[in-house]
């Protein structure tokens, strides 16, 4: 069982695929992921029947389309009856691990308050998707915290306050569960970024903020300047995010 490779899912939310230098454009913005890339198997093309937030984590944790599970839109919880990735990697004799946003767990109709809600609270047991070991978790991570500062919730549904760059402490969560990893049973973890999506309640990308000048001459994507808005103020701070 201990020769069995551990394995990392690691998920950014709305990133464009030029913004890594072994796509597209040669940017230097992502140069752990370009190196991973080189020495690996790189997809080419991908496409996502539903590119929606809530749909899309459904898809990932499913493996199935959002006319199967009834995941058409955000605000729709994940189906009790659906066997989720969790459940057949931890039947495979796995440790799982789950870190950031989940977005599965709460329900009701858009643009109003769900019937049920675990936006802002510690999710269930039961409603997380088959993940049964470390969590460091939100429902709606940017309803929990902003670009710096924030909490999540752990396996026992204690909140855990963190301070800082929020990309950063969520990569520091997962560097904890893999320091702490016994190593008697292989590891699947998962790692969803809230970054580079904006943070809604400031209608902002939030850049960490020393790096944010590194980024301001960077030439914009030709299929932006076409619409009108402020794109080229927030550019940078997409980019120093999707950095981090």
């Amino acid at each position: 069982m201990a020769n069995r490779p551990n394995i990392i899912f690691y998920f950014t939310d709305q990133q464009r695929a030029d913004t890594c230098g072994c796509y597209g454009q040669k940017l230097d913005i992502t140069p752990r992921l370009d190196q991973m890339a080189s020495e690996g198997v790189k997809f080419e093309w991908a496409f996502s029947p539903q590119p929606v937030c809530g749909p899309c984590r459904a898809l990932f944790q499913t493996g199935k389309y959002p006319t199967e599970t009834g995941c058409f839109r955000n605000n729709v919880m994940l189906p009790a009856n659906v066997k989720t990735l969790g459940s057949y990697i931890e039947e495979a004799g796995y440790e799982t691990a789950y870190i950031g946003k989940w977005h599965l767990a709460s329900d009701g109709e858009l643009e109003q308050k769900p019937t049920i809600d675990h936006t802002i609270t510690a999710i269930p047991k039961e409603l997380r998707g088959g993940y049964t070991g470390f969590w460091r978790t939100s429902d709606v991570l940017e309803f929990t915290s902003h670009g710096y500062d924030g909490y999540v919730f752990d396996e026992k549904g204690n909140k855990i306050d963190f301070t800082g760059y929020r990309a950063d402490r969520i990569n520091d969560f997962a560097i904890e569960y893999i320091n702490n990893h016994t190593g008697v049973k292989p590891f699947f973890m998962f790692i969803s970024q809230l970054e580079p999506h904006h943070q809604n309640d400031h209608n902002h990308f939030e850049g960490p903020k020393e790096k944010i000048e590194n980024y301001k001459k960077y030439p914009l994507p030709e299929d932006l300047t076409f619409f009108k808005g402020n794109y080229a103020e927030e550019y940078p701070d997409y980019l120093s995010a999707i950095n981090s």
